[in-house]
C-alpha cells in the first residue's frame, strides 16, 4: 500500500508498512499532538487500547483496513497541521 500528500506545488509519497516501528511513530504523533488520546484513537480505529499499547511495545501491528484508517488519519493530521490545502490519494496497487 502507498499513500501520498498532494500539495499545491509538491507531492510528497510515504510508504507504509506493517512491520517496524512506523505504526508506533503515528501513534504517538497522533496521541501527543492531534486531540486525540489513545482511548479515541482506538474508538476511531474499532480496536482496543490494549492493541495500541501492543504496537507501541513493537509486540503487534494493524493490518489491513485498519493500518490504512490509522496511516489516513496521521497524513490528514499532518496534512492540516503543516499546510492549509492538501489532498489525500490513496492507492492500494504495489
Amino acid at each position: 500500500m502507498s499513500c501520498a500528500l498532494e500539495f499545491p506545488e509538491l507531492s510528497v509519497k510515504i510508504d507504509f508498512c506493517s512491520v517496524g516501528n512506523k505504526q508506533k511513530i503515528l501513534i504517538d504523533v497522533l496521541t501527543k499532538y492531534s486531540e486525540m488520546d489513545i482511548n479515541r484513537l482506538a474508538s476511531v480505529l474499532d480496536v482496543s487500547t490494549e492493541m495500541l499499547n501492543d504496537i507501541c511495545e513493537g509486540d503487534s501491528f494493524l493490518v489491513g483496513k485498519k493500518a490504512d484508517c490509522l496511516a489516513q488519519l496521521f497524513l490528514i493530521f499532518f496534512g492540516k497541521h503543516f499546510f492549509r490545502k492538501c489532498t489525500l490519494i490513496r492507492n492500494f496497487r504495489d
